[in-house]
């Protein structure tokens, strides 16, 4: 199968000869700049009409100079702006896992490749699930780090005060190791004293997400020596949550990219350039509105922040249901996107890390991602406890009573 994970531009460069990702590949999330190079943005128009970048972002130094080869800069959703892995440039990315799927969006490019073989570590960015929803659909192990924790240097951004770097693998190891390259000054693993099940939250996901969420929990409660929790987290992730988040990054997508909308929005995708209409009508709002959703978002943050205080892991879905699928119509993709859009809203609004722990189902073409949210700075232990569940995705449905 041609995966059709790379930009038409791609080109590879040879790591390092030492370095503590010495021997691994990594696949790159065409928004990097790269001396020389027109990134993509996930629209050919994009490239057309931006030069060529004068100087290489340090996230890519970083690995390079740590001895990590990259194999290709990969596709993605128009301006990083979906969560379906369906409106990049050219082809979409083909999902190796379950060929039914879409690889899930934005970082579409980087989990295909990864889910193909095609590199040990995937390079993208998270704004409202890019990281998240591309693992769990290829079924990989990921990291949406803390914000702010990698410095976004010479990444194109959608909306600043949400995006972060993240990372793809298939062991929580590599990925770790990744961590501490992009993110030297990254604290230590602080020791999990606490594990929540979001039981009310996967109530309404599908029977296999939910019997898998709670005993990934309860693996990790046992692992850990700690209590077993449910609790409730809906509020964290409720219909006013999502539209919360959609307002506050909305006006600073319009904020960021709406002049190059303005010229060029008619070659966009249908959907991308409805929800770039509904970002510009939002940039109108009057500032006292403006002002009320960021003091919501304060609000929002320290209530999870008393929630998820440091030593707490909460397992919450990442999908609501399997897809999405390459049949489904619009408004069926309209809701997918909505539900996954919800759960990434804690992440998100707040800046704690999330991790995907994904299971594989070896019986049938099926995965599993489930969400560990910890606060902000714990984003070693949740990779730490990931190893402890189980380092490879491919190895691990028997060990949560999925045959």
């Amino acid at each position: 199968m041609d995966v059709e994970a790379f930009v038409p531009s791609s080109v590879a460069i040879s790591g390092s000869e030492e370095g503590t990702l010495q021997g691994h590949t990594f696949a790159a999330k065409d928004l990097f700049s790269l001396r020389g190079h027109r990134s993509s943005f996930g629209h050919e128009r994009w490239r057309s009409t931006h030069d060529a970048a004068t100087s290489t972002s340090q996230i890519l130094t970083r690995m390079l100079d740590a001895g990590a080869d990259l194999v290709g800069l990969t596709k993605l959703d128009q301006l990083a702006y979906s969560l379906i892995g369906n409106v990049g440039e050219g082809a979409q990315p083909r999902n190796t896992l379950d060929d039914r799927l879409f690889c899930g969006g934005s970082s579409s490019g980087s989990a295909a490749a990864v889910a193909a073989g095609l590199a040990d570590i995937g390079l993208g960015t998270d704004t409202a699930g890019s990281i998240r929803v591309p693992a769990a659909v290829c079924g990989l192990h990921s990291i949406r780090p803390s914000h702010g924790l990698i410095d976004p240097d010479g990444v194109i951004p959608l909306a600043h005060s949400f995006d972060v770097v993240g990372v793809f693998g298939l062991q929580a190891s590599i990925i770790a190791d990744v961590l501490k390259v992009l993110a030297p000054q990254i604290p230590g693993v602080t020791p999990f004293t606490k594990v929540k099940f979001a039981a009310d939250v996967f109530d309404e996901a599908d029977v296999d997400t939910a019997s898998i969420g709670r005993a990934v929990a309860e693996a990790a409660a046992t692992i850990l020596g700690v209590p077993f929790n449910e609790d409730e987290f809906g509020s964290f992730t409720s219909a006013d949550v999502g539209d919360l988040f959609a307002q506050l990054q909305g006006r600073e997508i319009w904020s960021n990219h709406g002049r190059w909308v303005e010229e060029h929005g008619s070659s966009l995708a249908e959907d991308v350039r409805m929800r770039l209409e509904r970002c510009e009508r939002l940039s109108r709002d009057p500032e006292n509105a403006k002002q009320h959703d960021r003091t919501e978002r304060l609000t929002y943050s320290r209530s999870l922040n008393a929630a998820v205080e440091p030593g707490t892991v909460v397992v919450l879905p990442v999908m609501l249901q399997h897809g999405p699928m390459r049949d489904w119509d619009d408004s069926q993709l309209a809701e997918f996107r909505s539900g996954c859009f919800r759960l990434a809203a804690p992440s998100s609004l707040s800046g704690a890390p999330q991790a995907v722990f994904s299971v594989r189902r070896p019986s049938d073409p099926r995965s599993v991602g489930v969400g560990l949210l910890a606060a902000p700075g714990g984003d070693l232990g949740l990779l730490d406890l990931m190893a402890s569940l189980g380092g490879d995705a491919q190895a691990t449905a028997s060990d949560f009573g999925w045959a």
